[in-house]
């Protein structure tokens, strides 16, 4: 038996014999990689204590797999004796596809992503289907890569088999949420993981097996799980200066292209070629798999001494913490600001394309269309989109959607998180507004 201890989950073990391809896993370089990738990108700005990496998560969502598989298979509910054998036949495909699920990710979690315009998952499909070594372990204990892929994808045949790691309910979303919440300190993220597991349920919902929770026992827990994601998304996710730095970095790389396009400056051949894929990521995926955290903060700390003022002076300000500022929301859409911005920045487009940027947070690539969306008002459309619901099952197995029943739930779903900013360097709002 293989131990790990971990800091949200205590002691994860993993059998060495059933689940061999899970261990060697683990030990391959895409996944080993990941050990180097942050899970919070650049939070830890913010939350000093946001160390943790996507290799503790992606450990830890497997840990969960299996116990919300094996609670599951244990509930003696005959009338969806399908549902639970299905989970059991594609036991393994399950438990790799929660240990890759994130093994695409890049430097600075979604800062890079929103660079390339290249989505994570992408990646992650890319390593399960190519010529990898994780590919290669897939094979060699006979699980069909694709069909992994396709659950990572969610659009593998067996909805029962998707919706437990990509659902509104599913493993990856409550680990990073007990993992994010612990090591940030932000405790209002936290909630009683055990209950939780104790209540899952499988019912029925618009002619759909689902997972959900008992209705009697789980409405409590339901809501502290979506305001744990609700408050870790206003003040962990969306917080200002980790939204800022994300800018900075997304600057820096656009600046540092710029001018490789110009001939002023050298790049890695890592970097070009991940930037300038134009989305073939079969054609980088050597180069995108040597790409970490450490990595590309070696590139940043040369580029701080570039001849380049702008380029120069955006990695440092990433390196000494000097982030832009935000202005005031109160401004956000006075006409008397935006003529004052635009004056400032009249003739200087070079210095208003690296120094004046608009962030709308309902578009980060944390998707949470549960609480970041308006909840649908088709019918129609809300039977296509079952797993974005959060259920609650009675006694007979019918489902009932949470903010149906929750008026809290309710309250902030047709209150969706939309965060607007402007940040601008601190000297610049001085100048334009005074103070």
């Amino acid at each position: 038996m293989k131990v790990i201890r971990d800091p949200v989950h205590n002691i994860i073990y993993f059998d060495k014999d059933e689940e061999a391809v899970l261990l060697e896993l683990i030990d391959t370089q895409e996944f080993q990689r990941l050990r180097h990738i942050k899970q919070l990108g650049l939070s830890p700005f913010t939350y000093p204590g946001a160390e943790h990496t996507r290799f503790a998560h992606s450990i830890g969502v497997t840990h969960l797999m299996k116990r919300f598989v094996n609670k599951i298979c244990s509930l003696k509910e005959e009338r969806f004796r399908q549902y639970i054998n299905e989970l059991n036949d594609y036991r393994k495909q399950l438990l790799a596809a929660a240990l890759l699920h994130d093994v695409g990710h890049g430097p600075f979690s979604h800062a890079l992503e929103k660079t390339t315009e290249i989505n994570h998952e992408r990646w992650t499909i890319e390593i399960i289907r190519g010529d990898t070594e994780v590919n290669s372990v897939l094979h060699k204990h006979g699980i069909n890569p694709h069909e992994v892929a396709e659950i990572v994808q969610r659009t593998h045949t067996s909805k029962a088999v998707v919706k437990l790691l990509s659902s509104q309910l599913d493993t990856d979303r409550v680990d990073y949420l007990l993992r994010d919440s612990k090591l940030t300190g932000a405790g209002y993220g936290s909630f009683d993981l055990e209950w939780l597991i104790n209540v899952l349920r499988i019912g029925e919902h618009n002619g759909e097996v689902e997972v959900g929770l008992d209705r009697n026992k789980g409405l409590s827990i339901a809501e502290d799980f979506v305001m744990a994601r609700y408050y870790m998304y206003i003040n962990v996710y969306f917080h200002k200066t980790t939204r800022s730095a994300e800018l900075i970095v997304d600057k820096i790389f656009k600046r540092a292209m710029e001018l490789f396009h110009d001939k002023q400056i050298d790049l890695p051949d890592d970097l070009i070629a991940v930037l300038e894929c134009n989305g073939q990521t079969d054609k980088a995926l050597v180069h995108y798999i040597n790409l970490t955290d450490h990595t590309v903060w070696h590139y940043f700390y040369q580029w701080s001494k570039h001849s380049d003022p702008i380029l120069s002076d955006l990695s440092s300000r990433l390196l000494k913490r000097d982030f832009f500022k935000e202005v005031p929301m109160s401004e956000m859409y006075d006409m008397e600001m935006w003529t004052r911005i635009t004056n400032y920045f009249s003739n200087q487009d070079l210095l208003k394309n690296y120094y004046l940027a608009i962030d709308d947070a309902k578009s980060s690539s944390y998707k949470d269309s549960y609480i970041l969306q308006k909840p649908k008002t088709d019918e129609k459309e809300e039977e296509r989109e079952a797993s974005e619901y959060i259920l609650l099952f009675d006694h007979k197995g019918n489902g009932t959607e949470l903010s149906k029943v929750s008026d809290i739930i309710n309250s902030i779903r047709n209150k969706p998180i939309s965060i607007r900013r402007l940040f601008m360097p601190k000297q610049y709002i001085e100048e334009i507004f005074g103070g």
